[in-house]
């Protein structure tokens, strides 16, 4: 099952190491006493509820914009 998520995760989010980032954040949220925002999700570890959110496209990572400005020089 896990292995299935993450591939499905992967499939969403383009880098390993940006996957692993906002499961980390998600799960701290979860831990902290954040809803799922999944159905039936109870009772399972918040790693595996944030890793199914990012699978079912419930959570994304956010970039910072950019802001380029013209160099003065």
């Amino acid at each position: 099952m896990f292995a299935l998520t993450t591939e499905s995760c992967l499939k969403k989010i383009d880098n390993v190491y940006s996957l692993v980032y906002l499961a980390a954040k998600r799960t701290v949220s979860l831990n902290r006493g954040e809803k799922s925002l999944l159905p039936d999700m109870e009772g399972e570890k918040p790693i595996m509820v944030a890793i199914e959110e990012i699978a079912a496209g419930k959570i994304a990572l956010a970039l910072p914009e950019e802001d380029h400005e013209p160099d003065e020089s």
